[in-house]
């Protein structure tokens, strides 16, 4: 009976620490600059941040760097909003290189591209989500060129039915249709209360620009199945906006 005992214990550690192994984490931070500012902004991403961040993953400390460009803002304030996401395998990151070690960047030169990068921005955000599934090409070195995030409040009683209908339902559905490049489904894990109300992030991601505007225009008669299961779906989550994003740069 012991020995039972003690085989079960160890399965269930195996299992957890495969499931753990497994799990992808994401950092989505919200930089807001000046329109004015941003070739040179993304000069200093390339020559001097891009450097950091690859060193990053080479030290494993994360698995992948994109940039992001949000290309349909709420309000044309003559600025640019900037996602940076790093995906991780721990929802807090790992360690940093040292910068003096860091090829092709002085100390000197990291320090004045700091002061004039931090310079830019006007606001930031950061959210921490957790990947709860997906399919498609982002994860490896030639990721989607654009992506729509979709922010969604989900009722919090049930999150595991809302999960389990995504990822069982709409993401083979999705696969099967094509017109995705790739989609993913997020949940925050950073942001609770009342006045922040959206706990869950998908991510659809599409080869070209037209593609996005030729499926919101698309206005065809939907089936009884397809009518009910969107329901459904509607009383578990409700859209609160929506980012078209075009991909600026990416490190794997």
């Amino acid at each position: 009976m012991k020995k039972s005992i003690l085989l079960i214990a160890a399965i269930c550690a195996v299992i957890f620490q495969t499931h753990a192994q497994d799990q992808l984490y994401a950092s989505l931070w919200y930089g807001q600059i000046k329109t004015q500012d941003l070739d040179r902004h993304l000069a200093l991403e390339k020559n001097v941040y891009a450097k950091y961040h690859q060193a990053r993953i080479d030290r494993g400390e994360i698995s992948g760097w994109d940039i992001w460009q949000i290309t349909n803002p709420d309000v044309n304030d003559m600025t640019t909003t900037l996602i940076y996401v790093h995906l991780m395998d721990s929802p807090v990151g790992g360690d940093y290189p040292v910068i003096e070690a860091l090829e092709g960047v002085s100390a000197e030169e990291w320090a004045a591209a700091q002061e004039e990068a931090m310079g830019h921005y006007l606001k930031n955000y950061q959210v921490i989500v957790s990947v709860k599934g997906g399919y498609g090409p982002q994860g490896d070195d030639h990721p989607a060129d654009y992506c729509v995030l979709n922010y969604m409040e989900v009722d919090p009683y049930r999150v595991a039915e809302y999960e389990q209908m995504e990822l069982e339902q709409f993401m083979p559905m999705f696969k099967a249709q094509g017109e995705k490049n790739g989609w993913a489904l997020h949940k925050v894990i950073n942001h609770f209360g009342a006045d922040r109300p959206v706990n869950y992030i998908t991510a659809d991601f599409y080869n070209d620009l037209a593609t996005i505007y030729e499926g919101y225009n698309t206005s065809n008669p939907l089936g009884e199945d397809a009518q009910e299961m969107l329901r459904e779906m509607d009383k578990l989550r409700t859209l609160k906006n929506a980012h078209i994003l075009k991909r600026i740069m990416s490190l794997r």
